[in-house]
Formats: C-alpha cells, sequence, structure tokens
C-alpha cells in the first residue's frame, strides 16, 4: 500500500508539523520511504511517500481453515516447538516465526534448508533452524501415517 504525507514547516515555532507522519509511522509496516523537499512560495515541505504493509491486516489471527488434517498436526507440533524454544530463549514467539510463516511452511512442506528462502522472513531463519523444522514436519507425518 501507498500514502503521500505532506509535513509542513511552521515558521512560527521552527518545526515541522510531523504530528500526522509520526502517527502513521508507529500504526503501520513501514516498507520504504522516500523523501523530497519542497520550497514553493516561501512554505517549506517535506513530501513523504510511504510503502507500507497495514498492521492491521498483518497482526489478523492466522486461519487454518484450508489446512488438511496431516498440515494441521504439522502447524500445532511447530507452534509448540517454536513457543518451547522461545520460553527457554527468553524472548516472545513471535521472534522465532510467525504463525503466518508457520503456516507457509506446513503449506509448502521444505525438504532442505535452501527451500526456506522462497518463504517470507525465513531465509535466515531457515538457515539456524530449518533442520529442526524438517524433522518436526516428517515426525508428524511418519506419526499420522500409523
Amino acid at each position: 500500500m501507498y500514502r503521500l504525507i505532506l509535513v509542513r514547516f511552521d515558521r512560527d515555532t521552527g518545526r515541522f508539523e510531523d504530528e500526522e507522519f509520526n502517527k502513521f509511522c508507529t500504526e503501520q509496516s513501514i516498507v520504504r520511504i522516500e523523501k523530497e523537499f519542497i520550497n514553493t512560495g516561501g512554505e517549506i515541505y517535506y513530501s513523504f511517500f510511504i510503502e507500507y504493509v497495514s498492521r492491521k491486516v498483518s497482526r489478523g489471527k492466522t486461519s487454518t481453515d484450508d489446512l488438511s488434517e496431516l498440515e494441521l498436526a504439522q502447524y500445532n507440533a511447530l507452534r509448540d516447538w517454536r513457543n518451547e524454544l522461545a520460553s527457554g530463549e527468553g524472548i516472545p514467539a513471535y521472534i522465532i516465526m510467525y504463525n503466518s510463516q508457520i503456516h507457509d511452511i506446513v503449506k509448502r512442506q521444505p525438504k532442505a534448508k535452501s527451500d526456506f528462502a522462497s518463504i517470507k522472513g525465513m531465509k535466515q531463519k531457515g538457515d539456524k533452524y530449518g533442520e529442526a523444522i524438517i524433522r518436526i514436519l516428517q515426525e508428524v507425518e511418519l506419526e499420522q501415517q500409523e
């Protein structure tokens, strides 16, 4: 998504009127910002062209409705593993992986660490956790076959 925000310089206070800009940036996930300095008719502005992802969309609950019985079992096993790992490291679980990333993993069924590069935000995490994730996927699949 994109948004253009003009921030005016107030000569009386000597400050930019940037409240709207700051509020927007704290409420959204910013991908990229391009800024231009504008001086027109004695008025000074910054023009910000912002590419962003809505946090309201990205923070929505990940739906598991589209998962098969096997994929749902793998999803739950990976969530449990992630939560235990996060608890042991004393960090929030989402730092390790988002639920949406776990969803993508069970849908794509990676077989090698290099397969994680095609999952958003998982390239480096695949290098770190890939072997454990693949092992969990395979173990759950074997349990389901029994």
